[in-house]
C-alpha cells in the first residue's frame, strides 16, 4: 500500500522518566489512497465507492483537479459492506456508519470533512480528541453521492489518525496462513485503535477500561515496545477508574508488565501508594479471601454459567457468591504484582507483607475453592458448579497444585471456547501454561463462529469486541480486547518473555503445537529478538539472533521420546536434571537442537 505520513513526529523509544508519564502521547495521520474506486449507479445518483483496504479512525479528504461540484455532496463512511457490495447503511450492533452532508466551496480545491460529535462520547469518562485531529471515525469504504461529481477528477484519500507506530519491528509466519493471518489482523488492530492517544474500549465508548488496557498492553508489545501509551492509559485510568472488581485488580499485572518490559518502575514510582490503599480498602475475611462480586467475563452470557447464572445482590452487572473463585483469582494475582512492584522500588517491608498476603490467600483459595472429588475449582463458596472460568484462571496464574494440573487442564480444554474474546486471552494463557499448545493454536485457526477467522472471513480488519453479535447484539469491529492471539504468539508460540526487569536477560521457549515452523521477530527495548523454530521428522531446531545487552535462556517444547542428541552451536550439551532440553546463551547467534539418538 502507497502511504506517506501528513506529519512525522521524532521518537526517543525509552528515553522516559516517570515524570514524562502523563505527557501526551504524538499522534500521525497518515494519508491512505484508496485500494480501489468505482462509479456505480444507484437509482438515479451517481455513486463514488472507495476501499481503502482497512479500517481505521480518521477522516476523509477530496481533492478536485477539476470543477468543484456545486453540492450537496452525500458522503457516507462505513467499516461493513451490505449484500449488495454497497455501504450498510444499517450495520449490526455499533459497527460504524456516518452520513455527512458536505457543500464544498467553488474555489476549495481540497475539503475534509467536517465529522459530527456522537453523543455517547460526551461521557466525561471518554476520552477527547485531539484538536490536531478533529472529530474522527472508524471507515473502510466511503461512498460520494452528487450530481455533479466526476470520478476522473477527483482523488478520494483515508486520513488515518494513530500514535506512532513501527511496522518493521515485529513479524511472525507459519506454517499455517490461517495464524498468519489472524496476526496480521491484530496488528493492525494494534495500530489503528490508538487514535486517541490511549487504549480505548472501541468506538461505541471511547472509554479506557482495566481488563481493556491489559491485553491491549500485552498485545501492542507484541508489534512495538513503545510504552508511552499505555502509561497515558495508567494515568487516565487512576483518575477516571471504571466499576468492575477485576478491573481495578488489573493495575498491578498492567504496572508490573510495564516494569518487566521497561526495567523502569516508572508507573508504580508515580502510582504505588493510591494502588496501596484502593487494595488494602477492599473487604477481605480472617483467611484472606477477598469478598466481592466479579464481573468474571462479559458481556454476561459468556460467563459458562457461572455459578448457576445468579448475579450478585450488590451489583447486578456481576455475578456471585460474593467469595468467589474469579475475583479472588485476580486478588491474589495482583497482591503478588504488588510486592514485585514494592521490592522494585526498595519497598521491602510493603513487599514481605503483600507477598505474605499472597501466599494466605492462595493457600485458603485451594482449600475453599478446590473440589476434592473431582479434583476442579467450583464457582465460589457454597456453589456446586464448575465453570470453564473457575478453573482457567487458577490455571493460567498458577496457583493450581501440581498433582490438581491434569484434571483442571483436561477441563478446561473439553470446554472449548465457551468464553468472550477477553476471556480468550486466559483460556490461551492457561492452556499454554498445562502444555496445551496445541489445542491453544488450534483455538487459534478455528474457523467457527467463535473464532478470529469468522471476524476475517465477515470482513472486518479490527478484532471485534464479541464473537457475534448473537452474543453481544452492539458489539463494535474495532475493540483491541479481542486481539489477545498477538502477545500469545510473541510470548508462548515464539516464546519471548522476559525474566528479569528491562529483558536483561529473556526466556525463548516456543511452543507451537502441532505447527512445523514458526518464525518471526519480538521487539523488546533492547532490541529485536529473533525466533526461527523448525520442528520436522522428530528433528527440533531453534535458531535465535539475542540482541546486545541481554542474555536469554533457550528452551525446546518438551518431549516424551526416549533418549536424543541436544547441540548448542553445534557442540553437544545434556539436558537439565529434570530432562528439560535447555540452554543459557549470551547476545548473537545461537542454535539449540534436539534429534533422536541413532542405534548403531
Amino acid at each position: 500500500m502507497n502511504v506517506r505520513m501528513e506529519r512525522m513526529i521524532p521518537i526517543a523509544l525509552f528515553l522516559i522518566s516517570s515524570a514524562a508519564i502523563a505527557v501526551p502521547v504524538p499522534l500521525l495521520v497518515e494519508r491512505v489512497p484508496a485500494l480501489r474506486t468505482e462509479v456505480r449507479l444507484d437509482g438515479k445518483d451517481r455513486v463514488l465507492f472507495a476501499d481503502f483496504g482497512k479500517d481505521a479512525y480518521g477522516n476523509l479528504e477530496l481533492r478536485f483537479d477539476g470543477m468543484v461540484p456545486a453540492g450537496p455532496l452525500v458522503v457516507r463512511l462505513g467499516e461493513k459492506l451490505d449484500v449488495s457490495g454497497a455501504v450498510d447503511r444499517n450495520p449490526p450492533g455499533s459497527v460504524n456508519f456516518r452520513e455527512i452532508i458536505l457543500n464544498p466551496a467553488p474555489d476549495a480545491r481540497t475539503v475534509r470533512l467536517t465529522i459530527p460529535r456522537k453523543p455517547r462520547h460526551d461521557d466525561p469518562a471518554a476520552v477527547p480528541v485531539r484538536p490536531e485531529t478533529g472529530e474522527i471515525t472508524p471507515f473502510r469504504y466511503a461512498e460520494i453521492v452528487g450530481d455533479g461529481i466526476d470520478p476522473s477528477s477527483v482523488a478520494v484519500t483515508q486520513l488515518a489518525v494513530h500514535a506512532p507506530f513501527d511496522d518493521s519491528l515485529s513479524s511472525f509466519s507459519s506454517s499455517d496462513p490461517s495464524l498468519d493471518a489472524v496476526w496480521d489482523l491484530c496488528k493492525h488492530t494494534m495500530k489503528a485503535t490508538t487514535a486517541c492517544g490511549v487504549f480505548i474500549d472501541g468506538e461505541r465508548e471511547r472509554i479506557p477500561y482495566e481488563g481493556d488496557a491489559y491485553i491491549n498492553q500485552l498485545s501492542f508489545a507484541a508489534y512495538d515496545p513503545d510504552p508511552r501509551l499505555i502509561r497515558a492509559t495508567f494515568d487516565r485510568l487512576m483518575e477516571h477508574p471504571t466499576w468492575p472488581t477485576e478491573w481495578l485488580l488489573h493495575m498491578p499485572m498492567i504496572a508490573a508488565e510495564d516494569y518487566m518490559a521497561t526495567g523502569d518502575p516508572a508507573i508504580a514510582r508515580t502510582h504505588f501508594a493510591a494502588l496501596k490503599k484502593r487494595l488494602l480498602a477492599l473487604k477481605t475475611r480472617k483467611d484472606g479471601l477477598l469478598v466481592a462480586s466479579a464481573i468474571v467475563d462479559w458481556p454476561a452470557c459468556e460467563r459458562d454459567g457461572y455459578n448457576g447464572g445468579e448475579i450478585a445482590e450488590d451489583n447486578p452487572k456481576q455475578a456471585g457468591p460474593m467469595v468467589n473463585t474469579v475475583a479472588n483469582a485476580f486478588y491474589i494475582h495482583a497482591l503478588g504484582k504488588m510486592a514485585l512492584l514494592a521490592e522494585a522500588l526498595g519497598k521491602s517491608e510493603d513487599g514481605r507483607k503483600f507477598s505474605s498476603m499472597s501466599r494466605t490467600a492462595r493457600d485458603s483459595f485451594n482449600r475453599v475453592f478446590l473440589d476434592p472429588s473431582t479434583g476442579l475449582y467450583t464457582d465460589g463458596e457454597g456453589s456446586r458448579h464448575f465453570s470453564l472460568h473457575a478453573n482457567m484462571f487458577p490455571l493460567a496464574f498458577g496457583f493450581v497444585p501440581p498433582q490438581r494440573i491434569p484434571g483442571v487442564a483436561a477441563f478446561v480444554k473439553s470446554r472449548g471456547m465457551a468464553c468472550s474474546v477477553y476471556g480468550a486471552q486466559y483460556l490461551l494463557e492457561a492452556l499454554m501454561a498445562a502444555g496445551m499448545d496445541r489445542e491453544a493454536v488450534a483455538l487459534m485457526v478455528s474457523n467457527g463462529t467463535r473464532s478470529w477467522r469468522h471476524m476475517i472471513d465477515v470482513g472486518s480488519t479490527m478484532t471485534w469486541e464479541a464473537w457475534d453479535p448473537s452474543v453481544k447484539p452492539n458489539l463494535t469491529w474495532n475493540h483491541a480486547w479481542g486481539a489477545a492471539p498477538a502477545n500469545i504468539i510473541s510470548r508462548h508460540l515464539l516464546g519471548v518473555r522476559p525474566l528479569e526487569p528491562g529483558c536483561a536477560k529473556v526466556l525463548i521457549a516456543p511452543r507451537p503445537g502441532d505447527l512445523s515452523s514458526v518464525k518471526g521477530r519480538v521487539p523488546t527495548r533492547r532490541g529485536g529478538v529473533d525466533v526461527d523454530f523448525q520442528q520436522v521428522g522428530g528433528i527440533r531446531r531453534l535458531s535465535v539472533v539475542v540482541p546486545a545487552g541481554m542474555r536469554a535462556r533457550l528452551s525446546l517444547p518438551p518431549r516424551h521420546a526416549p533418549a536424543r542428541s541436544l547441540t548448542l552451536d553445534g557442540k553437544s550439551i545434556a539436558p537439565d536434571a529434570a530432562g528439560k532440553e535447555e540452554a543459557e546463551v549470551g547476545s548473537g547467534h545461537h542454535v539449540l537442537e534436539s534429534s533422536p539418538v541413532t542405534e548403531p
